[in-house]
């Protein structure tokens, strides 16, 4: 009897009052419900979060301006219009059909993660044709509350359908670090598939078996031909399209690896080559340029680092920005290369 007095006493977390007796926390553990309590908190600061986080841009953006009218910073690039975007004869395929395997912040994840790579497709020398297969109603209702100018989106079809149903299977490859298969390069007549999930890697082989299941080719970028990497080889779909747009522009794997992997991923990992093995670390040489502006700190005025991304913004990113885009993480790691 006491306990179930208990359970129905007031309960207080972070401003929440709650009770035990709540059905919504029937059958649950104490770690359980406090998550519930955490993402109801989460929610309930999202508009606060959201003011606080445009006052801040707004302020860093009055601050770049004033330093770019005084000579400070060098004035931005022309911004590409997005109706100048040269789009090359490659197709990429997003396979966005797994929302049941993610919860609603690695949906939210994905979707920035989209929106990234059509960002950075713009901006591409090359552009590709996006393909958004398996949209489902999840991914739709997060596009329309955070990006609904996507329906202007160029080269980039939004598709309920499954994509083999769309396309020649002969002509599809699926991109899986559990393929036996290598890259060499990206071909024309070929559809590449990026596996559109978010999961910390939870559901191991998921994209491989799917693609096998189906009878679709299978393949994965040839990272261990020139990265020995200190870390796991996991990187997030935009990462992925990006390297890809890489390589289209220059035709060079480890370039593109090079320009496109988080540096803390690069950090202490070995470049792979012909002639020797070179460590690649990044911290020595940022640690040698902050020693070199230290030493001209007199005659040198400082200047800011640039925005970095956050984890929820979902507004394509100024061309003047574009190096943050391509350098930044995203909030989850989910593809493995």
């Amino acid at each position: 009897m006491d306990n179930v007095q208990d359970k129905s006493l007031p309960r207080t977390y972070n401003g929440i009052t709650y009770t035990l007796d709540e059905p919504r926390f029937k059958g649950l553990s104490k770690n359980a419900i406090k998550r519930l309590l955490k993402d109801q908190l989460w929610e309930l600061q999202r508009e606060a979060r959201t003011k606080k986080q445009r006052a801040k841009s707004k302020q860093k953006s009055q601050e770049k301006r004033q330093l770019i009218e005084q000579g400070v910073l060098p004035p931005p690039p022309k911004r590409t219009k997005t109706s100048d975007m040269v789009l090359g004869n490659r197709k990429i395929v997003f396979d966005c059909s797994f929302s049941s395997y993610m919860t609603r912040k690695e949906i939210d994840s994905m979707q920035a993660q989209l929106v990234r790579c059509y960002s950075a497709n713009r901006l591409a020398k090359e552009a590709m044709h996006m393909t958004i297969s398996g949209y489902d109603e999840p991914l739709k209702e997060v596009f329309e509350k955070k990006t609904n100018s996507y329906n202007n989106w160029l080269n980039v079809d939004f598709d309920t359908e499954p994509y083999e149903n769309r396309f020649d299977k002969e002509k599809l490859v699926y991109l899986s670090a559990d393929s036996d298969n290598v890259v060499d390069e990206l071909e024309e007549d070929k559809i590449y598939i990026i596996g559109g999930i978010v999961d910390k890697n939870r559901h191991k082989g998921l994209c491989q078996n799917k693609a096998t299941n189906q009878g679709i080719a299978t393949a994965q970028l040839p990272i261990g031909q020139y990265l020995q990497l200190a870390s796991r080889k996991v990187l997030t779909v935009n990462q992925v399209y990006e390297i890809m747009l890489k390589w289209v522009e220059h035709k060079d794997w480890e370039k593109a690896f090079l320009d496109i992997i988080p540096q803390r991923k690069l950090k202490d990992s070995k470049l792979l080559n012909n002639q020797e093995t070179s460590e690649v670390n990044k911290d020595e040489t940022e640690d040698t340029v902050d020693q070199n502006q230290h030493s001209n700190q007199e005659d040198t005025n400082p200047t800011p680092d640039q925005d970095n991304l956050e984890k929820d913004e979902t507004k394509l990113t100024p061309v003047e920005n574009q190096q943050d885009m391509e350098k930044k993480d995203c909030p989850v790691d989910n593809i493995v290369v």
